[in-house]
């Protein structure tokens, strides 16, 4: 059984080298207007992240959306990217259909959460991003996706999480935590924004983004980075709703937001029925269950191990850590089920899972981009998806019909050993252990 006051693999990390790029950067003389829009970086994310939005909806220059969407209430008449045309993402312009791709926990900084090392290093994490991206600018044809959704915990180390079970974050002041983090997104963003120009890229948040009990100011940290922690927006007739269910784990840190959420929600579901939607997609970190959606909190009595030597001797987690809480889980179940949702997909369980409700509605979870964890029923859960590092390709094709395949990173097994070798490596350049054995 794991110890959670086990801490002897801990060791707090030195920031040295983080706080003199901080230093840094606090001390460059300030750019001229014409130097940031000559930037580089400028024009990598002209149209991501907070870019590419715009009252919680998605802006992108080739997915033109109905005005109707963000306008809303608002009486601005300001014209935004795409507007001018008088063809948008609401009709269906493929009869062919489309294809987008679902990817999930990038954790940047997972990895050393469990191995213990003396300088913070998430170049693992990044390295498989990079051969995600990758993989996805190298599609063609019928087979390039419109938009890619990432479904949450981008990194690893919002500073709420000082009580994580396997961490050197139990021994980190909140200011350093925040200072890793900072570090962690800009490496995320610069990679990310690496995906190549034509196709759209969705963040969503994660408990290690904005936190396990979400509030105004988690949300507002993770928000100033990447933009709002929910919007929408259509593709090829299909419509889309991207949410921060983070809220529904545990909604007491933020109850006001978490109400604001749900009206919103349920007005968006009630447009795109109303506005007779191909399909309906929900996406969001936690899967809203694994089994059924009527399943109780205490109900699985499974656990997901993580691989040997990481964390604590024995660390596993309970499956039912994983899902929405029953009482909140209900109250999206219902709307779900009245507005007919096509699919809900998710990540935060870091292995695959293929559920469906009672009136036929997948629960589709995809496995990580960072580390694996293996649950004692991944064989009841997965419906035969192999674990391991890759993405999901989804492909649209007619009203309510849609297939999704999971697919191994190129050389996925290659890249995980070669980040579990660079922690050995590293560990025993410390003189930490001796030797770390991955399963």
């Amino acid at each position: 059984e794991m110890d959670v006051e086990y801490v002897d693999y801990v060791r707090k990390p030195d920031l040295a080298n983080i706080i003199e790029q901080y230093d840094a950067m606090a001390n460059h003389p300030k750019y001229s207007l014409k130097q940031v829009i000559m930037s580089r970086r400028f024009f990598l994310y002209a149209h991501r992240f907070a870019n590419a939005q715009f009252q919680r909806t998605l802006v992108f220059p080739s997915l033109p959306q109905p005005p109707e969407l963000y306008r809303g209430f608002y009486d601005n008449k300001a014209m935004i990217c795409g507007e001018c045309t008088k063809v948008t993402e609401k009709q269906r312009t493929r009869p062919k259909g489309h294809r987008f791709i679902i990817t999930a926990d990038t954790q940047y900084g997972i990895l050393m959460d469990g191995f213990a090392m003396n300088t913070p290093n998430w170049s693992q994490e990044i390295e498989i991003s990079r051969k995600c991206v990758e993989q996805i600018n190298a599609m063609e044809g019928e087979e390039r996706p419109l938009f890619v959704c990432v479904c949450g915990d981008l990194v690893d180390t919002e500073s709420s999480f000082s009580g994580a079970i396997a961490s050197w974050k139990k021994v980190m002041k909140g200011w350093e935590r925040n200072l890793v983090f900072a570090q962690q997104v800009n490496d995320f963003k610069r990679v990310w924004s690496g995906l190549h120009p034509d196709i759209a890229l969705v963040c969503l948040c994660g408990n290690h983004d904005v936190g396990n009990r979400p509030t105004k100011a988690s949300i507002e940290h993770w928000t100033s980075s990447f933009g709002d922690e929910y919007l929408s927006f259509w593709a090829n007739g299909s419509f889309n709703l991207c949410l921060n269910n983070c809220l529904f784990s545990n909604p007491t840190g933020a109850p006001d937001l978490f109400d604001e959420q749900l009206r919103w929600m349920e007005e968006k579901l009630a447009y795109a029925r109303e506005s007779d939607a191909t399909h309906i997609f929900v996406y969001g970190h936690f899967p809203w269950f694994l089994k059924h959606e009527e399943e109780a909190d205490d109900e699985l009595t499974s656990h997901s191990s993580a691989p040997s030597g990481w964390g604590p001797p024995g660390t596993k987690f309970e499956d039912g850590y994983f899902t929405i809480p029953y009482e909140y889980r209900k109250i999206a179940m219902a709307m779900f089920k009245k507005y007919d949702v096509t699919a809900c997909f998710s990540g935060h369980f870091h292995q695959n899972v293929n559920a469906q409700s009672s009136w036929g509605m997948p629960m589709i979870v995809t496995g990580p981009l960072s580390m694996n964890l293996h649950s004692s029923i991944a064989h009841e859960l997965s419906n035969g998806e192999v674990n391991g590092i890759g993405m999901r390709i989804v492909d649209v094709g007619e009203k309510g019909e849609f297939e999704h395949k999971w697919t191994l990173l190129d050389n996925e097994e290659e890249i995980f050993e070669n980040a579990i070798q660079r922690c050995e490596r590293q560990l025993m350049s410390e003189g930490k252990i001796a030797e770390v054995l991955i399963e």
